[in-house]
């Protein structure tokens, strides 16, 4: 860690002068080459889950419950190559929380669903209502819990005295999702929008006076994405040990995508990173970092690969504890390249954590 400190001091030393770098061209790779097709794809996948949720209430068989769960993937899939976006569109409104409540160690929204269905609340029925109830009953987390099974096993449209309920609730909850989905890309879409303020940074800029400012932004975003992987997505299932730990922490475990979206959400980030096209704004001497990015990136993908699904059955096995062990570890390296060395190397701000300030 000194040895990086050192690195990234001797970087903002040396790299051309942070305010004489003008960071816009960047920032324009960045929205029209990751985020508005990012956000568009997501868009577009949640947009078939309404319909995938009729399909299977109407017509309960193997095949509509299939094409359920591969729709409910795909969108939990473009979901996670959005995630790390917490800023602008996704974060208005409480978009993010409201398309997935996570993390919930307390089990929060399982126990308001059960509320939900003790008091047979009908305001969750109906998309303009579910809107306004907590966000912990509205997105792709609380569908999870009531249309798949402990053991992934699909049980939207099954019999029972609680079946047009659940099928009316998720039908709900699928177009809540669509609908924000909808909003996140129309407004990154919107020339005039969020963009624009990264875009404009300059003294009548209500948020940005500096393109440099403007892209620490970016790579807060980044930066923090990486954070929450390995902080949010993979302690707490690790645990205290190999013999206390808890699969059911993984994130979208209980559907059996946990891996994909632990997969998804480090591909967006690196594609993200990518899009950015740093290469010709460092000097000669720091170019290493873009190759020692890409190999950690390699290296965590390679972890993620040799997992079995669904890690709810699976983790814990052979050595997979010891995988997302050494996984985590490759993330803080990751962290710790992007926040002080490739940070330092352009003249950025470092630390680059929103969740806590480090």
């Amino acid at each position: 860690m000194i040895r990086r400190l050192m690195l990234a001091m001797i970087a903002l030393c040396t790299a051309a002068p942070a305010m004489a770098t003008d960071f816009t061209p960047q920032l324009e790779n960045f929205i029209s080459g990751y985020i508005r097709p990012s956000t568009a794809e997501f868009a577009s996948t949640a947009a078939a889950l309404p319909g995938a949720v009729s399909a299977v209430c109407e017509k309960t068989d193997d095949a509509s419950a299939e094409r359920f769960r591969e729709t409910y993937t795909d969108t939990v899939l473009g979901f996670a190559r959005i995630h790390f976006l917490r800023f602008g569109p996704l974060l208005e409104g409480d978009r993010l929380t409201r398309l997935a409540f996570m993390p919930d160690p307390r089990n929060a929204a399982q126990r308001q669903i059960r509320r939900v269905y003790g008091n047979e609340d009908a305001s969750v029925l109906s998309v303009d209502t579910l809107k306004d109830k907590s966000v912990a009953l509205q997105g792709l987390t609380a569908l999870q819990l009531i249309a798949f099974g402990k053991t992934g096993d699909v049980r939207l449209g099954e019999p029972g005295d609680t079946r047009d309920f659940t099928c009316e609730y998720a039908l709900a909850i699928a177009q809540n999702v669509a609908a924000v989905g909808e909003a996140v890309a129309r407004d990154w879409a919107d020339p005039d929008g969020y963009s624009r303020l990264l875009l404009t940074a300059g003294p009548d800029n209500e948020r940005f006076r500096t393109s440099k400012e403007a892209i620490e932004t970016v790579f807060n975003a980044l930066v923090t994405g990486i954070i929450i992987v390995r902080d949010q997505d993979l302690l707490p299932a690790l645990g205290s040990s190999q013999k206390g730990a808890k699969p059911n922490r993984f994130p979208f475990s209980r559907s059996g995508n946990g891996i994909a979206f632990i997969s998804e959400e480090l591909s967006g980030i690196r594609d993200g990173v990518a899009s950015l096209k740093l290469e010709g704004l460092v000097a000669e001497e720091f170019e290493w970092i873009f190759g020692a990015v890409s190999f950690e990136f390699d290296n965590a993908q390679g972890y993620l690969d040799n997992l079995q699904p669904p890690l709810r059955a699976t983790f814990g096995d052979g050595e997979s504890y010891g995988r997302v062990t050494v996984l985590a570890i490759t993330l803080k390296s990751i962290r710790d390249t992007l926040a002080l060395e490739l940070a330092g190397a352009l003249g950025l701000a470092g630390g680059f954590n929103a969740l806590d300030g480090d």
